[in-house]
């Protein structure tokens, strides 16, 4: 295997963790490409890369799980050099390098555009191992991102970093302060994707509420989200990662308007004890939460919501998670996702006192988790014989397809089992809810539908 030559360094990239790591990777992909390399999706490779996840212990765990695996690739010859890029290579520069000796190459998110670069001088010999220094990808970086095209859905990352200093979290060390991304080049890129075949748009962000106020701009998000849905060719709008003490009226209007703008809002409140959200560091309290929550479904006629809780907080007591669980109960999350407490190093958390011992921790995610299972099983099945719009992103043979309605977001919400569809992934149509099995709905095409549907 040349690591030169008129077919270009093979390059193989593995992403872990969020949504904005996987635009990072896309971006990675195209800008290795326009230097000249050969991004490969399986087998041998001149060059392995881990995109990691440094943000919490599993995370972390599965990083290093994914670096030894293709440092043993290396061993065997399958990979001739090994890069570590992300979250994990940022957070603990110092530390990898002597840690891990079978890797290469260490770099940070914002270190991106110089990956080409030092790629080849991997096989040049003295190139320095750790390049990590910059905290955010610069702007005119985006427009290389690489995707397979007809992909119909894709994520836009449209800021960098975040300001809100929670007591649990590393991000603002890992990302630095809050930074928006440039309208224009947002808009641009939005563009682009959708000539590549995107028709949903998912915004995300540490917290996109706060697009624009590093700046100084008020309303900023929601301009964005108009400008956007005024792109030919963009069908779907969605929008993830939302604060909640941030959500203003202007954007709960433009969320009732429907139109392009999907009825869904992400809204991670992380618990509803009052003593908690002081620990955590969240700027609301649990009347701010239920007044939000009945202003929504008042003013947003169908919306789907969802919502991230943490167990185990320090502090956390026996009638602060009861609190928790009567909350789940009542506030009736369409989608929830928990998290047991991850004491990450570095944080004011960290040296909190209470600290939760772990199986009080796991004990009170799996009993959050079941209360919302009854609460999804409820949801779906009351949506028989609705009908739906669909995004179809597999088709499996004998007529029958996977893909996700308005109210379901990419990888976390279930999907729809669609039966009847002829067509080919990557287009929208509408169908009739006829059942749920377990996170998923099952539905069949509305066959009046089915040409415009398909070619829409």
């Amino acid at each position: 295997m040349s690591g030169k030559g008129k077919a270009g360094i093979a390059v193989r990239i593995h992403t872990l963790g969020c949504a904005k790591n996987s635009v990072d990777a896309e971006v990675m992909a195209g800008l290795l490409a326009k230097g000249g390399c050969r991004i490969v999706s399986r087998g041998p490779a001149d060059v392995g890369i881990v995109n990691t996840c440094g943000f919490i212990r599993d995370a972390k765990e599965e990083s290093i799980g994914e670096i030894l695996a293709l440092a043993r690739e290396k061993k065997r010859g399958r990979i001739r050099r090994l890069v570590v890029a992300g979250c994990l290579a940022k957070r603990y520069r110092e530390e990898l390098p002597e840690a891990l000796p079978e890797v290469d190459l260490f770099i940070g998110p914002g270190d991106i555009p110089a990956l080409p670069r030092l790629v080849k001088k991997l096989f040049e010999g003295g190139h320095p191992r750790s390049f990590v220094g910059t905290d955010a990808l610069p702007e005119k970086a985006y427009r290389h991102r690489q995707r397979n095209s007809g992909e119909a859905s894709a994520y836009v990352k449209i800021l960098e970093g975040c300001d809100h200093r929670c007591a649990y979290c590393t991000i603002p060390d890992i990302r630095g302060r809050l930074r928006s991304r440039d309208r224009d080049s947002l808009l641009a890129e939005v563009r682009m994707l959708v000539r590549k075949g995107a028709g949903e748009i998912n915004l995300v962000g540490q917290d996109i509420t706060s697009y624009g106020a590093d700046r100084g701009e008020k309303r900023a998000l929601a301009r964005l989200v108009r400008d956007l849905c005024g792109i030919r060719g963009v069908r779907w709008v969605r929008l993830l990662y939302l604060y909640p003490g941030r959500l203003d009226d202007e954007l709960i209007d433009l969320v009732a308007e429907g139109g392009k703008v999907c009825r869904y809002l992400d809204i991670p409140v992380q618990h509803i004890d009052a003593a908690v959200l002081a620990r955590m560091g969240r700027r609301y309290g649990p009347d701010e939460v239920w007044a939000l929550l009945s202003r929504l479904r008042e003013r947003v006629p169908g919306v789907f919501l969802r919502t991230s809780l943490i167990v185990g907080f320090p502090g956390e007591s026996t009638a602060a998670f009861r609190r928790l669980l009567r909350f789940v109960h009542e506030s009736r999350w369409d989608y929830l996702g928990v998290f047991p407490y991850s004491r990450e190093e570095g944080t004011p958390a960290y040296a909190m006192e209470r600290q939760v011992g772990e199986t009080v921790k796991r004990e009170r995610a799996r009993r959050i988790q079941d209360a919302q299972a009854d609460i999804l099983a409820a949801r779906n099945t009351g949506m028989a014989g609705e009908e739906i719009e669909v995004l179809v992103e597999e088709t499996r043979g004998r007529s029958r397809a996977v893909g996700r309605h308005r109210g379901q977001a990419p990888e976390v919400d279930g999907n729809v089992l669609l039966s009847g569809y002829r067509g080919i992934p990557g287009r929208f149509c509408r169908a009739r809810v006829t059942g749920a099995k377990e996170w998923d709905l099952l539905a069949k095409l509305v066959d009046s539908d089915l040409a415009p549907g398909i070619l829409t």
